[in-house]
């Protein structure tokens, strides 16, 4: 158990840090973030009481086709964990000492999810370690991408399109439970496993194009450059997900034997290189232009 608390600790940390130095024009205390991570760990508890209420569909689906995968993961699965992990980012929300600017919205939705990964690490690390680098790279940022899905739609509502935050929650949560649902209901599968890898890629680009229209509108934007600022948090980011290959490895020569830890490392350093890779390529490089709002998908103009 001490292993893969550490190990959860080690990745909620990883990404926790690299979202703290994006936030570079109006970083708030880190006592909130621990706070905002927290309210996401103790969120888990939420998960199993509304179980109860909802005992049709708490059954694994005997189906083992696509559809009746994806309608149980979307209504079993998504539907109550997007809920509950998105309750941190709504408490703080009014707080507007707290969520003061643009880039709040995604920072605080992804630390809430990451506190309900990490806690759902724990329970997943305990079981086997050699899932450390797929849960660290596909799992986190599913949870955190989704949960940023609704706080970005909220923040453009109110501040693009105008429109009250009770109306915009709705399609902003469809979206997150639909694209909760697929990537459970296509990595559950080898058939359709790489496919998840897809959406795992397309998920980190629009993540990342979220976070840069966020700093785009940044209240406290500054014309000072911060390039550099965000450039050393992608390179610590690259750093930070080594660090977790390299734990995930050692933790396995202690509790296994070190010929598992050398073939874990032999069979996972390309996926791990490649991983970390695409997280800086994706998520460390924003084209920052004050009031500029960049498609989602697509090519970015450099204008």
């Amino acid at each position: 158990m001490l292993y893969a608390l550490i190990a959860s600790l080690l990745v909620a940390i990883v990404y926790i840090r690299f979202l703290r130095q994006m936030d570079v024009f109006e970083p708030e205390h880190w006592r909130y973030t621990l706070i905002c991570f927290f309210l996401g760990v103790m969120s888990v508890g939420l998960v199993y009481p509304l179980y109860l209420y909802l005992p049709q569909i708490a059954a694994i689906p005997e189906d083992g086709s696509f559809l009746i995968r994806l309608r149980f993961h979307m209504q079993a699965v998504a539907s109550i964990e997007e809920l509950v992990k998105i309750l941190p980012f709504l408490i703080l929300l009014n707080r507007k000492k707290i969520i003061n600017e643009s880039f709040d919205y995604i920072k605080y939705a992804s630390v809430g999810a990451m506190g309900f990964a990490a806690l759902e690490n724990v329970l997943y690390f305990n079981k086997s370690l050699h899932i450390i680098e797929q849960r660290a790279f596909y799992t986190a940022v599913m949870h955190m991408f989704t949960s940023s899905v609704i706080a970005y739609i909220l923040y453009v509502a109110k501040n693009k399109w105008r429109i009250p935050a009770m109306i915009a929650f709705i399609p902003g949560y469809l979206v997150a439970v639909f694209c909760h649902g697929l990537f459970n209901s296509l990595v559950s599968t080898q058939a359709s496993y790489l496919i998840g890898i897809v959406q795992v890629i397309m998920m980190l680009l629009i993540w990342g194009r979220m976070m840069n229209n966020t700093l785009n509108h940044s209240e406290f934007f500054q014309a000072e450059p911060v390039q550099q600022k965000i450039r050393m948090a992608g390179f610590q980011l690259l750093l930070g997900w080594g660090l977790v290959f390299l734990y995930a490895a050692i933790s396995i020569g202690m509790t296994e034997n070190w010929a598992e830890a050398i073939q874990f490392i032999q069979e996972g350093l390309l996926f791990g290189v490649l991983s970390g890779i695409g997280l800086f390529w994706l998520l460390a490089r924003p084209i920052i232009r004050q009031g500029k709002w960049f498609p989602l998908l697509g090519k970015v103009k450099k204008d």
